[in-house]
């Protein structure tokens, strides 16, 4: 089975993981007196400037429905780790990703350098679908972008120094950058917008509500983070391809990830 667009940007642990554990206590004061991201996902299928840092590992799985123009499930698996200090120097996250779960044969890799700037600004720049197996895959092949979010500093959550709303906006290439050839037959045009973005806005307690542009269409869902101890649970489930302008009508999607400090 060929993988359409990646589904699921996962770059998980960049959406729902914050410093754990001892590492929290050492960011100065002027990050303490911020409105700081939640725990839950902030995204789905675009990335985030937040990422995995601190030695915090994760795994994540994505599905949908079905794939565009194909009837057929699909869904891909993540492992990545993070390290650095994005608050005093830079993150680095990385991960490898399996694609094509039927056949376990498109493996890619993904980094993301991330840095936190002034008044709750993180800035990073990253990369996924890197070295797949352009042979068996049709997506969009290797993927650069430069993200920046920011959590609104004036609406608090239900938890002290905690933010309710998350916004991303970023550019890329691959992806971001170019539809499917089978939205080029079917008349869609060639390109995305290259630009795309991310809104997160916490409904209740460790639960956000999600809506995205992806670069070639719009996705909304929501996510929930479950906290067991220092190793949080997010699950997500969404509808993705709600316009005409990729794909060929709405997809149900969801994903799940697990993160650990080590």
């Amino acid at each position: 089975m060929k993988t359409p667009l990646p589904l699921m940007a996962l770059a998980l642990a960049g959406s729902f993981l914050i410093p754990m554990g001892g590492q929290a206590q050492q960011v100065p004061d002027w990050l303490l007196k911020l409105k700081l991201p939640n725990s839950g996902a902030k995204a789905s299928m675009t990335p985030t400037a937040w990422g995995a840092a601190f030695g915090s590992a994760y795994l994540g799985t994505g599905a949908a429905r079905r794939s565009p123009y194909l009837p057929s499930a699909d869904g891909i698996v993540e492992l990545g780790y993070g390290m650095g200090d994005p608050v005093l120097n830079v993150g680095i996250q990385i991960g490898t990703t399996v694609s094509d779960l039927s056949e376990f044969n498109n493996v890619s890799f993904s980094f993301k350098l991330h840095r936190y700037l002034a008044r709750g600004t993180t800035i990073a720049l990253g990369g996924e679908s890197l070295f797949s197996n352009d042979a068996i895959s049709d997506d969009a092949g290797d993927t650069f972008y430069l993200v920046v979010s920011h959590v609104v500093q004036t609406l608090g959550s239900s938890r002290p120094g905690i933010g309710r709303v998350h916004v991303s906006v970023g550019v890329g290439t691959g992806r971001f950058a170019r539809k499917s050839d089978r939205d080029f037959s079917e008349g869609k045009g060639r390109n995305g917008t290259i630009v795309f973005g991310n809104l997160a806005v916490e409904v209740a307690r460790d639960l956000n509500a999600i809506l995205e542009w992806s670069g070639t269409n719009l996705l909304t869902g929501l996510s929930r983070t479950v906290q067991t101890g220092s190793m949080p649970i997010m699950i997500s489930i969404g509808l993705a391809d709600l316009t005409g302008y990729s794909g060929n009508g709405v997809r149900l999607v969801a994903a799940a990830a697990v993160a650990i400090s080590l």
